[in-house]
């Protein structure tokens, strides 16, 4: 199924879960940019059926759409400054943020777990760009080739990326960032984290990964990542 089709089907789903969101809250606002953002999800699936490779241009369009809406919903919920994580769930992987390590038993949308409550963001399956390992590759060559995949071949959004692996974490160092999407950086949500995060999941045997620092530098950002197998963290 061409990446850009399903780009757009997901955002129409995060924007119609904003809308009943945004409705149960009584928050025009955020109903508002629900509908936005559905229009634009319908632009890009339309957009899919052409014959080009804008993989960039819907990267931006989509991490445009999720800065504004997932900023503005953890604001309502009180989670700006809540941990995240990403965990499988079905045919999805889900980047959920929370007060709560990681609650696992959550579904796409904003709901209660933990007594804490979380909003859950589907995102596009990356599949069949995730590198197979090989008998006697380490888990940390198999992400950093699988993150170079996405990153640096299919999207172009950095130069280069190394990862170092020290007991169940990772360190991701993410170098020469494209200058589009530098604006994000200082922001709940960029793209980076998102898909360091679902490319993680994928390429990883864990139950979840969780987000536990993230460095800024001018020009480059390190992700360090912790991967649990089982049960909440701590």
């Amino acid at each position: 199924m061409n990446r850009l089709l399903v780009l757009g089907v997901n955002v129409v789903v995060v924007s119609v879960l904003l809308v009943v969101y945004g409705i149960l809250l009584g928050d025009s606002g955020l109903v508002g940019i629900g509908f936005s953002a559905s229009l634009l999800g319908g632009v890009l699936v339309a957009y899919s059926t052409t014959p080009r490779d804008p993989s960039v241009v819907a990267l931006l369009n989509y991490s445009n759409i999720l800065v504004d809406a997932v900023t503005s919903t953890l604001e309502d919920l009180d989670l700006l400054e809540s941990q995240v994580c990403s965990i499988k769930r079905g045919g999805v992987t889900l980047l959920v943020y929370s007060r709560t390590p990681c609650p696992l038993e959550v579904d796409p949308g904003v709901g209660f777990a933990g007594g804490s409550p979380y909003l859950a963001i589907p995102t596009t399956r990356l599949s069949t760009l995730v590198e197979s390992a090989s008998s006697s590759e380490s888990t940390s060559s198999l992400l950093e080739r699988s993150l170079a995949a996405v990153l640096v071949d299919e999207l172009s959004a950095c130069r280069s990326i190394r990862v170092e692996e020290e007991a169940d974490q990772y360190r991701v160092y993410i170098t020469g960032l494209a200058d589009v999407f530098k604006q994000y950086l200082e922001r709940p949500l960029d793209p980076y984290t998102l898909l360091v995060l679902a490319v993680s999941s994928e390429a990883l045997p864990a139950t979840y990964i969780r987000l536990v620092e993230r460095k800024i530098a001018r020009d480059s950002i390190l992700l360090v990542l912790r991967a649990e197998k089982s049960g909440a963290g701590s």
